[in-house]
């Protein structure tokens, strides 16, 4: 498939994130990688991201977009069966078995990246599948955790996946706790604690799903017994000791294993397992000799010379008496707020997305080239296993400092980041302003109350005139997460007049929720 010189784009979508890794090939030879990721809680691909896509499809001609479903719940059935089921889609998981899902939530999926295109949807059990295929397991319960769902098969001693005598597979697909859910319950109104209630919940769940599987297997009365649990995992939730726990709860050996969907995906891609996709790959055109591009070109240049020649004499002829009439700022051009506020909005996503697990923050300061964390550490090498990997390819200066140290290994820190690193980032679309009459500060701030929201305030900081006048307030809202803040900036990107999100940017916990304090810069040119 990657003969030609093509780019591979690996598109995930967790609750609130959407990361991309990207490879490119020539010759099926990987001669370039690296990876994104985007916070996003939207129902359907957001502009900027879409344009950042779309910006690297149109590189490289021969672009192939990968995903797994959206909500993924599909179930396992055997090829006999399959062609009988109604409203769903349906694609290969080895030689006896389908996978099978809604149309609906296939189209889900699909609609998702209508603005970028797909070529490949799979399953997660098609993960599971490409693990049976490179690895002999037998009598097991396999499980992959993966997206706050357990998908779970049983392998007979022939490496078989299960089913009954009624060609019912022995799976499931199991519902797990999210951290955010956790988060928003008033259980506890500290943070430590909600974490090691949801710690203790995930465990339980695992448990019961795992647990719940294995009855379900042996009420049939079938004669395989299962001998050991495998658990795959794309993101580490339980503890060594939590897995020690459930090997004794169980008495049954327990594997506990790291997978990394991108490269899982990719192998799927290939021509192997390119059948188990849910849909078929976008023809790809072919790009144009270079003969043709030239005459194009050629052609364009002429046509444009010929109406740059009309416009020019015209202009001449029709604008002549009144120039005059022009006034001095007719060159003059307003900041442009949304590149602006999308650099500003990616070193948010940037700062917030490498936030460990293991980390409860107090306060996140964002400014342009620096970041600084306040918080807990859950565990005392935390900074050196999570934090300092997850920024070390934002920043190049990471240090710690230690403030406050208990008893149960909590630790209370202070890291700072500087001296950011600079990444591309994809130009946006500018837009035109409305020339209204010079509105005064006091109006700007009621104007910007209404746009920040009814607990939004907003007081006048400062004014700079020039050819552009600044109005600069600082402004406090509250959300009820990063996310929020976040579709507020979009909703500032949408307005036709140059309003700017600037420095220093501050996260805080205001009981449940969090308190964003930051500047936002209002610009107009005076008449």
């Amino acid at each position: 498939m990657f003969d030609k010189e093509s780019l591979f784009i690996n598109a995930i979508k967790y609750d609130n994130q959407l990361k991309c890794d990207y490879k490119k090939l020539n010759k099926d030879e990987i001669t370039n990688t690296n990876n994104s990721s985007f916070i996003t809680d939207a129902d359907i691909l957001p502009n900027d991201i879409a344009i950042k896509i779309n910006s690297s499809q149109e590189e490289v001609s021969h672009t192939y977009i990968s995903t797994l479903l959206l909500n993924d719940t599909a179930k396992l059935v055997d090829n006999k069966s399959s062609s009988k089921l109604k409203d769903c889609d349906i694609t290969k998981f080895n030689n006896e078995l389908d996978v099978v899902v809604l149309k609906t939530t296939l189209f889900e999926t699909k609609n998702y990246f209508e603005k970028t295109g797909i070529d490949f949807i799979f399953s997660a059990f098609h993960i599971l599948s490409l693990h049976l295929e490179q690895n002999v397991l037998k009598n097991q319960i396999v499980t992959l955790l993966h997206n706050s769902k357990a998908f779970i098969v049983v392998v007979d001693n022939e490496s078989n996946v299960v089913y009954n005598e009624s060609n019912v597979v022995y799976n499931d697909v199991i519902e797990l706790p999210k951290f955010n859910d956790i988060k928003k319950t008033h259980f506890f109104e500290d943070d430590l604690q909600r974490q090691k209630l949801f710690d203790e919940i995930y465990y339980l769940k695992v448990y019961e799903a795992i647990t719940n599987s294995i009855n379900k297997f042996y009420e049939e009365g079938k004669d395989s017994f299962i001998e050991k649990v495998t658990i795959l995992y794309s993101l580490k939730q339980l503890t060594n000791d939590d897995i020690d726990k459930l090997s004794d709860d169980m008495l049954l050996d327990i594997e506990y294993h790291p997978i990394n969907i991108d490269e899982e995906i990719f192998e799927l891609v290939k021509n192997k397992h390119i059948n188990k996709s849910f849909i078929l790959p976008r023809a790809k055109k072919s790009k144009k000799s270079w003969s043709t591009n030239i005459i194009f070109m050629l052609l364009v240049l002429a046509l444009f010379a010929g109406f740059y020649y009309v416009y020019k004499n015209f202009d001449e002829i029709q604008n002549k008496p009144n120039e005059e009439l022009l006034t001095d700022n007719k060159n003059i051009s307003l900041p442009d707020h949304i590149n602006a506020n999308y650099k500003v909005k990616q070193n948010l996503e940037d700062a917030i997305i490498n936030v460990p697990y293991d980390m409860v923050l107090d306060t996140l300061t964002l400014n342009e080239e620096s970041l600084k964390l306040q918080g807990t550490l859950l565990k005392d090498d935390s900074f050196i296993k999570s934090i300092k990997p997850s920024y070390e390819k934002i920043y190049d200066d990471i240090n710690i400092e230690y403030l406050e140290e208990n008893k149960k290994t909590l630790v209370k820190v202070e890291v700072d980041l500087d001296n950011k690193i600079e990444k591309e980032i994809a130009i946006q679309p500018k837009v035109n302003y409305i020339n209204d009459d010079f509105i005064p500060s006091v109006a700007v701030s009621e104007q910007l109350s209404i746009l920040l929201g009814d607990n939004a305030i907003v007081k006048f900081n400062s004014s700079k005139n020039g050819d552009v006048t600044k109005f600069i307030y600082d402004a406090e809202i509250i959300v009820a997460s990063p996310v929020e803040f976040l579709n507020k900036i979009d909703e500032i990107n949408n307005e036709l007049y140059s309003v700017i999100v600037s420095y220093p940017i501050v996260f805080s916990k205001a009981d449940t929720k969090l308190k964003v304090n930051f500047q936002i810069i209002y610009n107009q040119i005076r008449d």
